[in-house]
């Protein structure tokens, strides 16, 4: 038998997607080969490919086309300061990416290819490309991915299963109204109506089980506030009521701390009552997704406020006093001692003592 050229496969492909396009509700396969003439295995590798370019997606036995059309950067020409902040970016996205991410990778090439005239901005993002492909590969990962970013696009409802970190998998109908990544588990966050409560809920998209495009299209609605909703969010958990949240940093961490616009409500002012101290304010929705930004400053921060928090971290304090000390209670131990000479430790098992 002649091999068939990659020529007249891609036209075959074509055909049974622009066939696809004539029927709003669908077709079965068996019905597709009948248009097409094109033998079911071979129609059968056609449509799974079709299904990974994001030009097709199945609903039961149906086969259903996308509105699907690409992308094409018109020309325009950066500085190269400008094309740097594209490779920034791209490293960004590369380094909050713990797994192997095809569609990003192939994005990340293609804008490479297109920073023509030898630009080093287009090397380093193709570099970006190249450190995502060596990322572990999820199998199951991809198909979600491509599922959920799909139902954004062409604003169809995703039928998903969902597996919450405490609690038992469940199935719902999922419109995603916003897609929003987050620095703190290197994750991204998918946030929308969900039939099971009718309400709206944010998902982790990791711990999306499956995901499947339905024919029911959305909208979203004009009350939705978008990026306006994270605003107050530390990083994804939103909220009407606000919480204010006073840090106080030691001198060692100060200037770190000034160096950097933490929250867009943030205040910063020297401690009048601890010379060489810095005082943190902001105003945040949830002080849960701030914790491990807390955690990570070790003791050279103290919780002055919220109440609920500072008892939250003198907690942790004492566990962790447990674990390092080989379980010798906090009570017994004495800071002075010859064996505990750090000043900052010291400080701090004093202060939980009184």
């Amino acid at each position: 038998m002649a091999k068939v050229d990659q020529d007249t496969i891609e036209r075959s492909r074509e055909r049974v997607f622009l066939t696809l396009r004539q029927y709003p509700n669908g077709l079965a396969e068996s019905e597709l080969e009948q248009i097409t003439r094109i033998q079911r295995r071979t129609l059968n590798n056609y449509l799974r490919a079709l299904e990974d370019e994001g030009k097709v997606y199945k609903d039961g036995i149906y086969w259903l086309a996308l509105p699907f059309d690409e992308l094409r950067l018109r020309h325009f020409d950066l500085s190269p300061e400008e094309a740097m902040t594209l490779y920034l970016a791209t490293r960004l996205l590369a380094k909050n990416h713990d797994k192997r991410n095809e569609p990003a990778e192939t994005a990340l090439m293609k804008l490479a290819a297109a920073l023509t005239n030898k630009s080093i901005a287009g090397r380093e993002i193709h570099q970006a490309a190249q450190e995502l492909a060596e990322r572990p590969k999820q199998e199951e990962y991809d198909p979600i991915f491509r599922a959920v970013m799909q139902g954004y696009i062409y604003r169809h409802v995703l039928h998903i299963t969902y597996e919450p970190l405490k609690g038992r998998a469940f199935e719902t109908d999922f419109a995603p109204y916003l897609i929003e990544p987050s620095a703190i588990g290197m994750t991204t966050y998918v946030i929308g109506q969900s039939s099971i409560v009718n309400a709206i809920r944010t998902h982790k998209l990791e711990r999306i089980r499956a995901a499947a495009l339905t024919r029911q299209e959305y909208t979203i609605p004009r009350e939705f506030r978008g990026l306006e909703l994270l605003k107050s969010a530390w990083s994804v958990i939103y909220g009407a009521e606000l919480v204010t949240v006073i840090l106080r940093f030691g001198p060692k961490v100060r200037k770190r701390v000034l160096e950097t616009r933490w929250h867009f409500s943030e205040q910063k002012d020297d401690d009048p009552d601890h010379p060489g101290y810095l005082l943190w304010q902001a105003q945040v929705a949830d002080t849960t997704d701030m914790l491990p930004w807390i955690r990570g400053w070790g003791s050279d921060v103290e919780v002055v406020e919220p109440v609920p928090l500072r008892a939250e971290l003198e907690r942790e304090t004492r566990r962790l006093a447990e674990v390092y000390l080989q379980g010798d209670s906090i009570e017994n131990f004495d800071p002075d001692s010859s064996d505990f000479d750090d000043d900052r430790a010291q400080s701090l098992f004093r202060g939980q003592k009184q």
